[in-house]
């Protein structure tokens, strides 16, 4: 079975030969562990294409070097790993906003040949996913984070209005991507503390679940599939994500509750499972990855699919149980 159907498969729930897998390496990894790495992903090859970043000007992927976003916005790290924070907003005051425009949707042009060059070559092989851009966080990336969420309690139609701004540049690029044939876009909001949802659900399903929705419409009208990441304990609106359509959710696994939400939504929903980032990929040893892989596939991955594995890899994951991952992907996740 191909790559690209056995992710189909997968997602719709119809019996894959095997639980697909989803790289995800952050760029201090490769620094890291060097050829090695490329090594165990030719041992263990992703089934997915992931392409159209939209946010590679919020990494520079070097501690302490600025990089500036699509945006504007001038980002700095304190590691290698991670994209870290914007150095000032750029709108302090909503003053700001009246002069402000979006960059221009339109897709870079090498970009865009750089994405139709991998969908010739590709030839229908691997699951294409494009990077949806995200929603909620570029409205805190502008504004900052304290003060957005002042806004969306004092100064509503301010936010609605930047929140549509937001949105319509996120559609056209999505249109744009839409001329070429991918399979999937991913949309990147973390919406979780390590406790609870940010924000109220219910302000979550009045002010922004709307705008989810429309998005979800656009892409299924274009009979593709949507994915939804979102870091933290969001378990409060994954009910709003499956109702609204969401193909495939990205949570934290481990925060949100392995057999609560197999037990509440296993079927309902396919789940991309991060195998635990915090502890155990980087601190555990293999034999505890293999076990907790299991107990995840035991957990989503029984309902003829409904389980796609990933597990993200940074400098600070030792290879061992890089490998450990995988090999229990294989091990565990066969169907039939």
């Amino acid at each position: 079975m191909k790559s690209r159907e056995r992710v189909i498969r997968a997602i719709e729930m119809t019996g894959p030969d095997r639980i697909p897998i989803s790289h995800t390496t952050l760029a201090g990894a490769f620094r890291h562990h060097g050829e090695a790495l490329h090594l165990l992903y030719d041992k263990y090859p992703s089934d997915c294409v992931h392409l159209g970043a939209t946010g590679e000007g919020e990494f520079s992927g070097r501690a302490g070097v600025e990089s500036v976003d699509a945006w504007g916005s001038v980002w700095v790290s304190t590691t290698d790993d991670y994209k870290g924070s914007i150095v000032e907003p750029l709108l302090k005051t909503w003053d700001d906003f009246d002069d402000f425009h979006p960059p221009d949707p339109v897709v870079d042009p090498q970009d865009l040949a750089r994405g139709r060059h991998i969908v010739e070559e590709n030839a229908g092989s691997k699951y294409l996913v494009v990077d949806g851009d995200t929603l909620w966080q570029r409205m805190f990336y502008l504004r900052g984070y304290e003060k957005i969420m002042v806004d969306l309690a004092i100064h509503r139609k301010k936010a609605a209005a930047l929140r549509d701004m937001i949105l319509e540049f996120m559609l056209e690029r999505m249109r744009i991507w839409l001329e070429l044939e991918i399979d999937a876009f991913q949309v990147r909001d973390d919406w979780g503390t390590q406790e609870t949802l940010m924000i109220n659900p219910a302000l979550w399903r009045e002010f922004f679940k709307p705008a989810y929705r429309e998005i979800c419409e656009v892409v299924h009208d274009a009979g593709r599939h949507l994915w939804f990441h979102s870091d933290g304990a969001i378990n409060a609106i994954i009910p709003d994500m499956i109702e609204i359509g969401v193909d495939v959710i990205n949570p934290q696994v481990s925060l949100v509750g392995v057999e609560a939400l197999g037990r509440e939504h296993g079927g309902e929903v396919c789940f991309l499972g991060d195998v635990d980032r915090q502890q155990l990929l980087p601190f555990g040893t293999p034999e505890e990855i293999e076990r907790y892989v299991k107990r995840v596939i035991e957990a989503l991955g029984i309902y003829d699919g409904g389980y796609i594995g990933r597990g993200e890899l940074a400098s600070d994951v030792p290879l061992e149980n890089a490998r450990a991952m995988f090999q229990a992907f294989g091990k565990y996740g066969k169907y039939g």
